[in-house]
């Protein structure tokens, strides 16, 4: 048996947690400076040339980056001379799922500022609320820069999730699927590309589908329509998606979303639930997890994510019947539910 960790250890590991706010926030400005894409993947560039790359001063400029180094993100040598680490990588945007907009997305000023306020969530408030005196999704349509990262960063997360819902179903049978709350269609177009036979839909907020290009839509195999999930949805599918939606929300706004799909189907359509599901026990969760609950809390104030047992009583009072739980191989499962008789 390993000896456990000195006190110092603990103590050392527990400062690093304590200022990771301090790494985060320099993280999220070398991305909007662009900094690992104006450093070639097997080159280097001296601190005062790279300096001029971005339009900044070489020393302050000097002082982030060795910072970064120290926790091997990008490495700086002692005659000042900047290239990637495998960490640093993973900040370009030619990087597969690249961590740019990550960086650029968790500590972007509506998250940055509402996290400030998380103490009022202990007495019921909503942290981004006092914040910014409007809701989380109002700030979004007013700044929509900031919406487009978050869209960004939800196409390329690092889990790569949208490729592993692809992977880890069947989607060959359905003529139509309707992804609700889709964003800017990225599970779509990862589904679609796998599956020739069915077309997909994309439903959200006028401001999402609007933005959204002839690419994003695969050129014509897929739609985009806006409206407000809560009162109806698209009918005539035989699938409806609902990836990462509910975790936005409190029980009762989910009910109200769940019903108004059981409403658009008839009991030979499918709901797929695309959500990370909490597990009980902290001891066996992984940390995103945990943290992605309070990233929810912070923005929305009871919005949350879920055991496998909420989300099977979500399901059941909104009219559906959970039939099996599938794994992919990223930390989003596959919840399939069917209508239940009497409920549309």
């Amino acid at each position: 048996m390993s000896e456990p960790a000195p006190i110092e250890q603990h103590r050392e590991d527990l400062d690093l947690l304590l200022r990771g706010f301090q790494v985060s926030r320099m993280l999220r400005l070398v991305a909007d400076l662009g900094i690992a894409d104006k450093i070639a993947r097997d080159g280097a560039v001296s601190l005062h040339d790279l300096a001029a790359r971005c339009s900044v001063l070489p020393e302050p400029l000097t002082r982030v980056m060795r910072a970064l180094a120290a926790f091997q993100i990008f490495q700086v040598s002692t005659d000042g001379i900047v290239s990637h680490s495998p960490r640093s990588l993973l900040l370009r945007i030619d990087t597969p799922n690249s961590m740019h907009h990550s960086a650029r997305f968790w500590t972007g000023p509506g998250s940055w500022k509402a996290w400030g306020e998380l103490d009022v969530a202990m007495t019921g408030g909503t942290p981004h609320e006092v914040a910014w005196n409007m809701s989380r999704f109002d700030y979004l349509r007013q700044h929509p820069a900031e919406a487009r990262a978050f869209d960004a960063m939800m196409a390329n997360f690092p889990d790569n999730r949208h490729a592993a819902l692809a992977e880890a179903y069947d989607f060959s049978a359905p003529r139509l699927i309707v992804d609700i709350g889709g964003g800017n269609g990225a599970a779509l177009r990862h589904i679609l590309a796998r599956f020739p036979k069915p077309h997909g839909l994309v439903f959200d907020r006028e401001d999402v589908v609007t933005a959204l290009k002839p690419r994003d839509l695969m050129d014509g195999r897929m739609t985009a329509q806006g409206g407000d999930f809560f009162k109806q949805v698209p009918g005539g599918a035989d699938l409806y998606l609902v990836i990462r939606v509910l975790h936005d929300w409190k029980d009762e706004d989910c009910l109200r979303i769940l019903r108004a799909c059981r409403s658009a189907m008839d009991l030979n359509g499918m709901l797929l639930l695309g959500e990370q599901i909490l597990e009980p026990d902290p001891a066996h969760g992984r940390p995103t997890g945990y943290l992605i609950d309070m990233q929810m809390m912070a923005m929305f104030g009871q919005a949350r994510e879920r055991t496998e047992a909420e989300f099977r009583d979500l399901l059941d009072r909104s009219g559906f019947v959970l039939t099996r739980v599938v794994p992919t191989r990223s930390p989003v499962s596959i919840i399939e539910a069917q209508p239940l008789p009497g409920n549309g």
